[in-house]
C-alpha cells in the first residue's frame, strides 16, 4: 500500500487536529508515476494557472526533464521561458543565483516550474514567494524532504540561513526519471529519512525543556514516513520502482508534516545542524559541498552515538550549581564563535541572540531536566535505537555514510559536534549535552570512534 494514499484525503484541505490547532495542507495535488510530465497541462488548467510560465531548471535537469516538459506545454499553447542554471558541479542557492532567476522573471508570467531537487525546489520556493506567483514542483531525484516544504534555506553572506517562503501547489514525478537519479542522490534520500531518528526525538526534547509547542498528528506522519522507508531499504537499494516511489512519498510526507506546524521542527533537528555547519565551513575554505541528506546521515551516526551516550546519565550527577559557576559568559561565547566561525561569525551571534544569557534562563532550564529526567527526558533518550541498528540500515541500502569514506577530517567532526548547535536557537540533544557539561567528552569519544 502507498504510504501517500494514507493522506491523500487531507491535500488542498483544512482541518482541526487533536493539537489543538487548525491544520491546513495547501498542497493539493501529488502525482508519482510513470509518465508524469504528461499530466502538467491538465494540472495547469484545472487549477486556472494562465499560459505563461517561468521554468528553472539546471545544466543536469534540463535535458532530463526540462526539454521535455517544455515540448509538452508548448505543444499545448503555453508560452514558456526557461531559465538554466549552472554550476561548478552544482548551483549554490546563494543571493547570486536568486537575482539570476528574478532577472529572468516577468511579472506577467501566471506561474512558475521547478524542475530538480533540494537546491532548485528552495529558489524557486523562495521566488513563489517574493513574486506572490504560484509554483509546481517536477521532482527528478528522490534526495531530500524539501519538496512540500515552505521555508527555503538559503547561504546568504555564507550563512545558511532559513527564509519564509511557500508551498507548491502540486509535487509531480516520473518513476522513470527518479530511478534514473545518481545512486549518491538517491542515498542522500535515505540519509535524510533516517536523520528523523533523531529529530524528531530532538523535537521532543524542546517539548520537555523548553515548553515548545508538539504535533502528534506531524510526528506520526514522519514517523510511519522512517518506518516504511526501513521496510523497503532493500527495493531503495536496488532501485526497484517500488522502493524508489516509496522514499519519494516518505520524504513528501516529512515536507507535509513541517507544512503542519508551520517550521521545519518535525524533520530537522542536531543532524541537520551538524549538515548545515558543514556546507558553511566547506564554503568558507572553498570546498565543494556534500549532498545534503548525504551529510545528514552522516551526521546521524553521530547523533545517534549521543543519544545512546546520553541514556545512562545519572540525573543525581547533574551538580547545578557547579555548572552554572563553570559556563561560560556571553563575552566569551563571542569571542569562541569569532575564532570557530570566521567571517559569518556575526551571522551567528545575531541568530543565536542573548536570550540564552538572561538572568535565570540556564538555572531554570537545570532545574526542570532535573525534573523531568525520568518520566519525561529517560524515555526520549533511549527511544532513539542503537547506533549499530542505524549502521545496519545504511549496509543494507549499500551507503557509506562514514567520514573517512565522504573525506571529512576529524578536526572538522569534532568542531561540528561541538559548534552547530549555535546555528539554530532549537533545543537538541546537543544542547541536553551542552546544558549538563558532557558535550565536549562525549565529542571526543565520538570523533575517536569514527575512526575505528
Amino acid at each position: 500500500m502507498s504510504i501517500m494514499s494514507r493522506y491523500s484525503s487531507k491535500l488542498g484541505t483544512t482541518f482541526d487536529c487533536q493539537c489543538g490547532r487548525k491544520h491546513s495542507i495547501p498542497l493539493k495535488t501529488v502525482i508519482i508515476q510513470k509518465n508524469a510530465a504528461a499530466q502538467i497541462p491538465d494540472l495547469l488548467a484545472r487549477e486556472s494557472l494562465g499560459k505563461k510560465g517561468l521554468m528553472v531548471c539546471d545544466q543536469n535537469t534540463w535535458p532530463l526533464a526540462g526539454n521535455n516538459i517544455e515540448g509538452i506545454l508548448v505543444s499545448k499553447g503555453y508560452s514558456i521561458k526557461v531559465c538554466t542554471l549552472h554550476g561548478d558541479p552544482f548551483v549554490n542557492p546563494d543571493e547570486r543565483t536568486v537575482v539570476r532567476i528574478l532577472l529572468e522573471f516577468d511579472p506577467s508570467m501566471d506561474f512558475l516550474i521547478a524542475v530538480g531537487s533540494g537546491t532548485i525546489n528552495d529558489l524557486v520556493r523562495f521566488i513563489s514567494f517574493k513574486t506572490g506567483k504560484p509554483y509546481i514542483v517536477f521532482a527528478t531525484a528522490p534526495s531530500m524532504d524539501g519538496y512540500a516544504s515552505t521555508v527555503s534555506p538559503l547561504l546568504i553572506n555564507g550563512f545558511k540561513r532559513t527564509y519564509a517562503a511557500t508551498h507548491p501547489l502540486a509535487i509531480i514525478a516520473d518513476t522513470d526519471v527518479l530511478c534514473s537519479a545518481p545512486e549518491d542522490m538517491i542515498l542522500a534520500g535515505v540519509g535524510d529519512i533516517l536523520g528523523k531518528l533523531t529529530s524528531l526525538a530532538d523535537w521532543q526534547l524542546g517539548v520537555a525543556v523548553t515548553g515548545e509547542s508538539f504535533c502528534d498528528t506531524a510526528l506520526a506522519m514522519v514517523n510511519s514516513s522512517v518506518q516504511h522507508v526501513i521496510s523497503c531499504l532493500a527495493e531503495i537499494r536496488d532501485k526497484k520502482p517500488e522502493g524508489i516511489k516509496a522514499l519519494a512519498e516518505a520524504l513528501i510526507i516529512s515536507g507535509i508534516a513541517m507544512m503542519l506546524v508551520g517550521n521545519s521542527r518535525p524533520a530537522s533537528g542536531s543532524e541537520h545542524h551538524i549538515s548545515h555547519f558543514l556546507e558553511m565551513k566547506y564554503l568558507m575554505d572553498g570546498r565543494q559541498p556534500l549532498l545534503h541528506g548525504t551529510k545528514v546521515g552522516m551526521a546521524t551516526l553521530y547523533t545517534v552515538g549521543l543519544y545512546n551516550e546520553m541514556a545512562s546519565v545519572n540525573p543525581d550527577s547533574i551538580d547545578a550549581e557547579q555548572l552554572i559557576k563553570e559556563r561560560p559568559g556571553y563575552d566569551a561565547w563571542c569571542r569562541e564563535i569569532r575564532q570557530v566561525f570566521g567571517p559569518i561569525a556575526q551571522e551567528v551571534i545575531y541568530e543565536k541572540g542573548t536570550k540564552d544569557w538572561e538572568t535565570g534562563t540556564y538555572e531554570q532550564r537545570l532545574h526542570t531536566i532535573r525534573q523531568k529526567w525520568n518520566k519525561e527526558i529517560k524515555p526520549i533518550l533511549a527511544s532513539v535505537p542503537p547506533l549499530n541498528t542505524l549502521k545496519g540500515y545504511f549496509d543494507k541500502v549499500g551507503g557509506d555514510f562514514s567520514p573517512a569514506a565522504l573525506n571529512i577530517e576529524r578536526e572538522l567532526i569534532r568542531q561540528a559536534l561541538l559548534y552547530s548547535k549555535e546555528v539554530r536557537t532549537r533545543y537538541t540533544i546537543m544542547s541536553l549535552a551542552s546544558d549538563l557539561g558532557v558535550l565536549q567528552k562525549y565529542a571526543e569519544k565520538l570523533g575517536l570512534e569514527s575512526d575505528e
